[in-house]
């Protein structure tokens, strides 16, 4: 089983109320089984919700910051939502670890989602998500997917 993040298959849970259907996703399937899912709304954040920026990580170990208890997530109104975060990318490990999913394809820029450790993404973003470094810890390949054009409101 492969996991997606649930935008990039269509589904509006972005920050902003929008998606990031990817159609590039489909190709990478390869007919596997599918669990798309959003790990902040899993950790109880609404959609849309104000975005969240990580405050006192380090590049590239920003995931791995926050549940160490070592940086925070702030969104942009000053509320700290660094438990949701960790709350959600917990949730997605446990069904990740309960459907045998080996393979995880994650939205770019999240921080949640994303995987640039390197940081070559030229629109930039952290380089570990929250997931994203959990999925590592347990030993599932993650793979960062550039969503490109932003997604639809409708």
């Amino acid at each position: 089983m492969i996991l997606v993040s649930a935008c990039l298959m269509g589904h509006r849970v972005r920050y902003d109320g929008r998606h990031s259907r990817c159609d590039q996703v489909r190709g990478l399937l390869a007919g596997e089984p599918v669990l798309a899912l959003c790990p902040e709304v899993l950790g109880g954040l609404g959609t849309p919700r104000p975005p969240a920026r990580f405050v006192g990580a380090c590049f590239g170990r920003e995931g791995e910051d926050l549940l160490a208890g070592r940086a925070r997530l702030v969104n942009d109104q000053g509320r700290d939502v660094s438990l949701a975060f960790a709350q959600g990318a917990r949730v997605a490990a446990e069904l990740c670890a309960r459907h045998g999913v080996r393979l995880a394809l994650l939205k770019d820029r999240s921080p949640s989602c994303g995987w640039d450790p390197e940081g070559v993404n030229p629109q930039g973003g952290p380089g570990q998500g929250v997931l994203a470094a959990l999925l590592r810890q347990m030993g599932i390949t993650v793979r960062e997917v550039r969503s490109g054009a932003r997604g639809e409101r409708r």
